[in-house]
This record gives C-alpha cells, structure tokens and sequence, in this order.
C-alpha cells in the first residue's frame, strides 16, 4: 500500500480538514467573544499560534492512533482485520460536513445580516449628526483615521512632552488633507495605555483605521515607528520605521512621508498644494521647535498658569528663531484665552493682534493664521461676520480640523446663523466624539432651535462621556429642568456641588435649591458666594444680587433691600474698573428690580439694549434676564411680554433679529457657555 493510501486509510486527511475548519470556527468565535469581554488585541493571535501549533501534533496523532472498540489504541498494535477505521473515517466525513455548515451560515450570517446591522447603526448615527449618507461620505468614512497617544521609548521621560508633541504635530498635518477624516487630538487621548481592542476603539470613535506609533529620542537621532491597521478586521495596512538625525527638516519630512504613505495604503490621492502644506517647515532650529512644543503642552491645560507658561516658552522660542510663525501663533493664541478667560485685560488683546501680525507678516497665507484671526475677532471684538470669513478659510486648508469646524458653528450662533452653527457642530463632533465641551455645546444649540429631544440626548451622551464632568452635570441638569420640569432629577445631578469651587456648577444648584424651595441651602451659598466668581465676560453678578433676590422669595424684603443697596454702592466703585460697561448697567438693572424702582428698571432697560453688543445667544439670554428683573420689580406685563417672546423658535436670519427661544422654564440668565 503506498504512503498517500496509508494516509488516507489512517484518516490523517480527514482529521486535518476537521482542525482546519473547526480552527476558522474557532477564531470567528474568538473574535466575537474578545469583543464583549474586552480581551487585549494580541489574546486572539496568541489563540490563532496556538492553534496553528497543535495542527502538526494532531496529524501526528491520527497517523500513530487509531480508534477502536476498546479505546484509542498505538495504530501498530490494531489487528487491521477487526479495525474500524472505515467506520471513524465515514464519523469524521459526518463531523466536516456539520462543520461546513456551521461555518457557512455563520459566514451568511456575518456577510448579511451583521453586515445589515453595522448600516443600520451608521445610518442612525448619520441622521442624529448630518442627515443620510451619500456614496462619497461612505468612501470618506473609509479614510477616517485616529491617531491613537504616541508612546515615548525615550531614556528620558522627561521627553514625554516631545513624543506628544510630535502626535500633536502630525494630527495637525493629516487634518490638512481632504481625503482623510482624523480624529482631534483631544478624543484620541483618552486611549493612552487602554486596555480596549482597536475594533472596541474604532467603534467608539467611529473610525475605520487606527494609526499606532512611538518615538525614540536619543542624542542627535530620532526614531519615529509608525502602524497603520484597520480597526475592524486588524489587519496591519502599513507600517514602516523612520531612523534619521534630529533636525526639523527630518521630523517635517517624516510627517509628510506618513500622510503620503497612508493616502497610498488608503487609495487617496494628495494634491500637490497638500503635499506642500504637510511638507512646509516652519522653523530650522531644533531648540525652538522644543520650546514651542513644551509651550502647546501647557497651553493645552487651558489654566491661566498654563497659557501663562506657554506665553514664556513661545517668546524663548522666537529669540532663537524670530521667523517661527507657529510659534507667534501660539503666542496670540495664549494672550487672547487670557483675554476672554481671565480677566478681559485689553493689553492682552492688544498683544495678540501684534503677534498675528507679524505671524502674517512672515506668511500670509497658512491655516493656523486664520484660525488666530477668527479667535481674535471672535473672542477679541466680538466682530462674529469677520471671524466666520477667517474660519471659513481655516475649514477650507485644514478640512479635519475640529477645532475650526466648532469655532465657526460657535461664531455662527452668535451671529444668529443657527443652521449652519448647528451643521459645523455636527462636522466637529464627528471629528472630536469624545469631548464634553463640544457634545454640551452642540446639545445647547439644538435647544435653542427647538429640537429638545435632540437636545436633550446630546447632553445624556455628554454625561455618559464623563459622568463626573461639572460641566456635564450643569447642562445636563439645565436641560432636565427646562425642557421636562423634572426638578427631583435636577436635584439628584447637582448633588455636592456645594462642595466645589465651580462657579456654573454651584449656579445651577443655587437655581435648582430655589425651585425646590429649599430656600435656606440657597441662602448659605450666595452669602458665601466668591467674590472672584461675580464678573464674566457677559454679565456682573454680585454676591448682594443673589442674596437680595433669594430674600425676597423667603419674604424677607427688607434684608434684600439692603443686600440691593450694597451692591449699587459696590458697583457704583467698580465702576472705574469698567467705565461705560453695558454689564455695570444691568447689574444695576437687577438692584433696582429688588427695590421696585420700576421707572429706573425701564430707563436702565433702554440703555442696557442699547448698548450691549449684537449677539444672536446672549439677545435669548438677555430677554430672560429682563422677563427676571421685570417681575421682581411687580413689572408684571413686561415680564410676560418679554417671555412670550421667548416662546418663539430662532430661524436662521442675516439681520441679526431673530433671536427667540423654544421654551423656558426656569432662569438660563447665568447659564454657561465657553463661547
């Protein structure tokens, strides 16, 4: 008998078809069961060696084994007259048939029904965010890509802050390019050292690619490793290892070879106007470039001793290289978060209109410096048209960019320009899924729309992103009070915000204690209130105004007379800090509102609407703090008249008029917006 017929008899044929079909199986399940367990990426390939190594031994054992009667006997000791194994061998043609068909209506079942599934999903996303899908968002959406934390194989790990630079620096670069929908930055950090899968990372994400990497600085030489692997099926797409002297040119060079070579593993195509903007080097010397990329690390704490620190490091930096334009752009970006977040100091306003103009001055054409101007215009002057036509282009050189889609849907609102804010918040979001800012803001807009329900689940998504986010907890609380009355769920969301040092926080629980009527725990915060909380940059608010006001729904009206005294004389000082301030007139507006004046409130009313700025969000907010003040004067049929006004949904306008809101329960006088 030949060798191949000895095999055949042994069975040794049909048992490795049987391992192998019941490996494929296998591995399907694998894949499934890592999913809901959350197993680590390499647990399916440790399973898949295993496996693979158990193949030969299992041959081995069909060819020196044989089943009989009385158990698995050594083949050689079986009398072939009373063997079985035609028997065994019609048992395993039995078991590869039923395996065969397992694996085929699971392989029906995925190509299908799974498949069916996944669309539905994305089709549901799509319409909460941007409406139906067309053939090119699909091709897009297959060259979404996040770039997951760098990690730092430096010696030193103090370098850290040069690995997150350079991810940083590359997130920036990829988002210039059209074809590529990237992830920013800021949801993309959540995933440093996660025990998540990349399939789990990818859905969350809603990515289908995901790029891996590492940096080595040691000495003179930098080694950047790069992976790209698509998030679903893990396969590896590309990858590659650059090993080059430390100079900028290198690392800029490195960036633009990775984007060439994902747009190649991807099937894109990169203009040349992109190869050059990823290919642009925007300074020579290595030190500035370091210096600039400690300042980013501490701007993006967003803390005034960060943009403080950052404001050092970017001026370090163009000593050494007065040519730097990212670092002037880093410079006029930290002078005006100082601006708007602490303090409304006009010499940092001023300070960062010098520093865009010598980044302009340098190149005037580059995506970052239109980003600058939009924040200056916006955020500086309040000028909303102008910084539209700078983010507009920002959208158009870097079309990945969140930051730039959120600002313009930001901007957008406050010109009274809803649908397009709210379709540049939906792009955003795409792009930064993971943000609580972003998903509250956007919840916000929805609302004043009239779109409540929309409004509504956008904030429990931002709460489910970080339940122990304030900022989360205020809005969320905010939208549960207004749109469904539901003050024992508001109650139960601002629970201990007495104990941080929050502002909006501890506003909302000053607001949901008071329509609970516990009037008392009111009380207690606002004559505790700090005083470092009681000037925004849209309204003064003093600690004597909340106090008066709370009094006087206790019936202790004398109290709050007294309490609205003061706070005329305190803003009567403060006065020469802000002179002809459209906020020291209706926070006087409010004093006199708890006094009855009510001829005062309706002359300070006038002035107030006159001089305030032209924004389409604070008209909704001013209008509800009038309704406010109206009533605490007894001014009963202005109240009523201002607040059916509110009643009426905002439509998309150019003249800036339409500024009505869906519907108001409690006071959104003091809610928060970062922008």
């Amino acid at each position: 008998m030949s060798f191949f017929q000895e095999l055949k008899r042994r069975n040794v044929f049909r048992v490795g078809i049987a391992y192998a079909v019941a490996t494929w199986i296998l591995l399907q399940l694998t894949d499934v069961v890592a999913e809901i367990l959350q197993l680590p990426t390499w647990a399916p390939k440790l399973i898949l060696l295993i496996l693979l190594v158990g193949f030969i031994p299992a041959l081995i054992f069909a060819w020196a084994f044989e089943m009989t009667p009385d158990g698995i006997k050594r083949e050689k000791d079986v009398d072939r007259s009373t063997s079985i194994s035609p028997k065994t061998g019609r048992k395993l043609d039995y078991t590869i048939i039923g395996l065969l068909a397992l694996g085929m209506a699971y392989f029906v079942w995925e190509s299908r029904f799974q498949n069916e599934g996944n669309l539905t999903t994305e089709q549901n996303v799509s319409a909460e965010t941007s409406g139906a899908g067309t053939a090119d968002e699909s091709s897009h959406a297959d060259k979404s890509i996040a770039v997951l934390p760098f990690t730092n194989r430096s010696p030193n790990a103090d370098d850290a802050y040069f690995t997150d630079g350079i991810h940083d620096d590359l997130l920036t670069q990829l988002a210039k390019i059209k074809a590529f929908s990237v992830i920013s930055r800021t949801s993309v950090m959540e995933y440093r050292d996660t025990a998540k899968n990349l399939k789990q990372i990818g859905k969350e994400l809603g990515v289908a690619n995901i790029m891996e990497g590492s940096v080595q600085r040691a000495g003179n030489r930098v080694r950047i490793n790069v992976q790209l692997i698509n998030a679903d099926t893990d396969k590896h797409l590309w990858a590659e290892i650059y090993d080059r002297q430390l100079t900028t040119d290198n690392l800029f060079d490195i960036q633009s070879e990775i984007a060439q070579a994902i747009a190649t593993a991807l099937h894109a195509t990169l203009s040349d106007s992109e190869i050059a903007k990823v290919s642009d080097v925007p300074t020579s010397n290595v030190k500035a470039y370091e210096l600039y990329l400690q300042g980013k690390r501490f701007a993006l704490g967003e803390t005034e001793i960060g943009f403080d620190t950052a404001l050092e490091l970017y001026r370090e930096a163009l000593k050494l290289d007065p040519e730097f334009k990212l670092a002037w752009i880093g410079l006029a970006q930290a002078y005006i978060n100082n601006y708007w977040n602490y303090g409304g100091n006009t010499e940092d306003r001023e300070k960062t209109r010098e520093a865009i103009d010598k980044a302009k001055a340098i190149d005037p054409d580059f995506p970052e410096l239109y980003m600058a101007e939009g924040f200056y215009h916006y955020w500086g002057l309040l000028d909303y048209d102008t910084a539209i036509r700078n983010l507009d282009k920002a959208v158009a050189l870097m079309p990945s960019n969140a930051e730039a889609h959120m600002w313009k849907g930001w901007a957008s609102r406050r010109a009274g320009l809803w649908e397009q804010a709210v379709d540049s918040m939906q792009k955003a979001i795409k792009l930064n899924p993971r943000i609580v800012i972003n998903l509250v803001e956007y919840g916000q807009t929805l609302f004043y729309v009239g779109r409540n329900d929309e409004a509504l689940a956008i904030t429990e998504q931002a709460y489910e992103v970080d339940p122990d986010s304030y900022w989360a907890k205020t809005y969320l609380a905010w939208m549960v009070l207004i749109i469904n009355g539901d003050i024992e769920q508001a109650n139960t969301i601002v629970i201990g915000a007495q104990h941080t040092n929050d502002p909006a926080f501890l506003t909302r629980y000053l607001e949901v204690k008071i329509l609970s009527r516990e009037f008392e725990s009111a009380l207690q915060l606002a004559q505790k209130w700090d005083p470092a909380w009681e000037v925004d940059r849209s309204y003064i608010f003093l600690r004597e105004h909340y106090t008066a006001e709370i009094l006087m729904m206790l019936g202790r009206k004398e109290e709050a007379r007294e309490q609205a005294k003061k706070a005329l004389a305190r803003l009567d000082i403060m006065e020469r800090q802000y002179p002809q301030d459209y906020r020291i007139i209706e926070a006087r507006l409010r004093s006199y509102a708890v006094l009855g004046d009510q001829a005062k409130v309706a002359q300070l009313a006038e002035q107030y609407l006159a001089a305030k700025p032209a924004d389409a969000v604070q008209a909704l907010i001013d209008n509800n703090r009038l309704a406010h003040s109206y009533a605490l004067a007894g001014m009963t049929e202005a109240s009523v008249e201002v607040l059916e006004q509110l009643l009426i949904v905002p439509v998309q306008t150019t003249d800036r008029k339409s500024t009505r809101l869906n519907s108001s329960h409690t006071d959104i006088s003091r809610m928060p917006s970062s922008a």
